[in-house]
């Protein structure tokens, strides 16, 4: 506390040269003025006091026929006595912290976090169709309103959260994870349903919980066939059909099928070099106008550009964004393909549908592809033995059943 009043003050450091400098010392602490780190350097004193305390050595001075060297001045006094000569700096500061006040009652960042199906973009245009944007006043924005709406725009948000912090629109939200439940359907004929077969091939297994298998395994099929039937026949003591009831047919259905396979592509493919060097241009943004010395590359190039909006705190956003463009300058080429290079393609895409079969289950049994290479094309055909758990729906179809009422007996 007592070097910050020390500075404020101001002092000076001096060098003292005299015949009687003890008397010199005596008459300063005689009058009450303190010298602080005192040192001898020779036959000369070095100390430190006051610039107030130093106007009064004048008359110290001629009693001891002394001669005194300012060898530093030190302090505030003399700080702004200096600056006087800079006033466009200072003004320079004050200017800026004026600005950074008036940036802090205005909104330059808004944050959305806890959004999954609602994506970032949608809920931000949404904000701007509401007049809500970077840029805007804080006072303008009614953190409640803002959260009603956001409710009452998007169903699918159970709780949303908004608060202003600092210069940064904070807005947090809960998305329903709860799946939906069914609403039941009365079961009649229009609610329930057959399982069909989806390709041609042979029944390998099939285990029923509910409806009437109409197939076992190793019955061939073709596809649309009903492998398990919606109609369910009620027999009576006498083994004859009562009625029906339909269901909703359920099995696990293993089917043993071939899948036509075919894939071609050109030899001939557009590539890029890179020749050039790539340039990178730094810019600023400042409320919104872009400030930088890019220029449009004469020839084609792949630009990116980089950015990073500037903070004072973690909630103090400012208006100023700084970054840099790249630009990669390019040339397109034609390339073919070798022959081993076609092939080792075509195996690859061979094997990114084999992974998308296994992906649902299916059994790789066996495999016949045929390769081709022309000038130009690169041919692939065949068919890929497998088996594959699956089947469609299709509406049950009403079964009509001998009337009983209606026998007559001789």
């Amino acid at each position: 506390m007592d070097s910050m009043g020390k500075y404020i003050r101001g002092y000076v450091r001096i060098r003292l040269e005299s015949p009687a400098p003890e008397r010199f010392f005596s008459l300063c602490v005689h009058n009450r003025i303190p010298l602080r780190n005192l040192t001898q350097e020779g036959s000369c004193y070095e100390m430190e006091l006051s610039a107030r305390d130093f106007l009064r050595l004048g008359r110290f001075r001629r009693k001891t026929n002394a001669r005194i060297h300012i060898l530093r001045k030190n302090g505030l006094p003399f700080f702004l006595h200096r600056a006087q000569k800079r006033k466009a700096f200072f003004l320079g500061i004050l200017l800026g912290l004026v600005l950074l006040a008036i940036c802090s009652f205005r909104i330059w960042d808004i944050q959305i976090a806890g959004n999954r199906y609602y994506t970032t973009p949608v809920l931000l245009e949404t904000l701007s169709e509401w007049e809500i944007s970077c840029g805007m006043a804080k006072r303008n924005v009614d953190c409640q309103k803002l959260m009603q709406k956001i409710r009452q725009t998007f169903p699918g948000i159970v709780w949303v959260s908004a608060r202003l912090e600092g210069t940064c629109l904070i807005i947090d939200i809960k998305e329903n994870d709860e799946i939906p439940q069914e609403t039941p359907v009365k079961e009649d004929t229009r609610s329930c349903w057959d399982l069909t077969a989806p390709w041609d091939g042979t029944v390998v297994s099939i285990i029923t919980r509910a409806g009437m298998p109409l197939v076992k395994p190793g019955d061939l099929c073709k596809k649309g066939d009903i492998l398990v039937s919606g109609a369910v026949a009620i027999l009576d003591n006498d083994s004859q059909i009562q009625r029906y009831e339909y269901v909703r047919s359920d099995a696990d259905i293993v089917i043993e099928t071939r899948f036509p396979y075919y894939d071609e592509f050109s030899r001939t493919i557009t590539v890029k070099s890179y020749p050039g060097e790539q340039k990178t241009y730094p810019f600023f943004t400042l409320f919104g106008t872009d400030i930088s010395w890019y220029h449009t590359p004469k020839n084609t190039s792949e630009i990116y550009r980089t950015e990073r909006q500037l903070t004072l705190t973690p909630s103090f956003y400012l208006p100023v964004t700084v970054g840099e463009i790249i630009t990669i300058p390019y040339e397109k080429k034609s390339y073919c393909y070798t022959p081993e290079e076609a092939l080792e393609l075509s195996q690859k895409h061979l094997q990114n549908f084999l992974k998308n079969l296994v992906s649902e289950n299916a059994v790789i049994l066996s495999r016949y592809i045929q390769i081709k290479l022309t000038a130009n094309r690169c041919r692939s055909q065949g068919y890929i033995t497998i088996q594959i758990p699956g089947s469609d729906k299709s509406a049950v179809t009403p079964k009509e059943f001998p009337d009983l009422s209606a026998e007559t007996t001789e």
